[in-house]
């Protein structure tokens, strides 16, 4: 069996698993979709580099947007961590043995973190926006990993938030991110913003930006 087709069972059996919470299969795109007060969907993206008879696999998209889909919130690999290098894993189907390992470790990912998680989106939604201001979005694990894959989810916040959970997220950003240099990098970008001056070489320069245009007061 090609792996497309091999991948394309997969999907039918993980958005079998979904039913239950609302989920749909829309096989034509090989996507597992639920629709509410926002759009949650996971997607295959099939490795260019897979063979037939050797290798059947795929990194599982997860995203969460606007009901429309027009807006992009959050987007991960499904993962067992938050952490970075644990997004990016390639998950393999071939073979019956491989096939029912990841599976079952995709299932128990869905069933212990993603589905409770989007749960808690549709019928709590005031406490979600609060969690994610607090830590960003949090969907494989209960803590947040400020590593270099941390994203401010600044349009979520906007949109459903207040300003005050802006500053809270930005706030936590700067105190407890990993790479020291974050809190340096995002002082001097604000300091040269509001100097009406050029910020060069400084990887903080979106997120100072955003600070300035929407006058959240960070302390350093």
């Amino acid at each position: 069996m090609p792996p497309k087709e091999i991948i394309a069972c997969a999907m039918t059996e993980i958005a079998e698993f979904m039913k239950p919470d609302g989920f749909n299969y829309i096989k034509s795109k090989l996507e597992i979709r639920k629709v509410f007060d926002f759009m949650v969907s996971i997607s295959p993206q099939i490795n260019r580099n897979n063979r037939a008879g050797i290798t059947a696999q795929a990194f599982l998209k997860c995203s969460i947007s606007d009901r429309r889909g027009k807006e992009c919130f959050w987007s991960k690999g499904l993962a067992i961590s938050n952490k970075k290098q644990d997004s990016f894993r390639w998950w393999d189907f071939y073979g019956v043995e491989q096939y029912k390992q990841s599976m079952t470790e995709i299932k128990e990912i869905l069933s212990q973190r993603f589905l409770p998680f989007i749960r808690r989106m549709e019928y709590d939604p005031m406490a979600i926006i609060s969690e994610v201001a607090e830590k960003g979005f949090c969907v494989f694990a209960d803590e947040p990993e400020y590593d270099a894959g941390f994203v401010i989810p600044t349009a979520f916040l906007l949109r459903y938030g207040t300003h005050e959970h802006l500053t809270m997220a930005f706030q936590n950003y700067i105190d407890r991110h990993q790479l020291p240099y974050v809190k340096t990098n995002m002082e001097k970008a604000i300091s040269l913003l509001k100097e009406n001056k050029e910020v060069v070489n400084n990887g903080e320069k979106y997120y100072a930006e955003f600070v300035v245009k929407h006058n959240i007061e960070l302390k350093f």
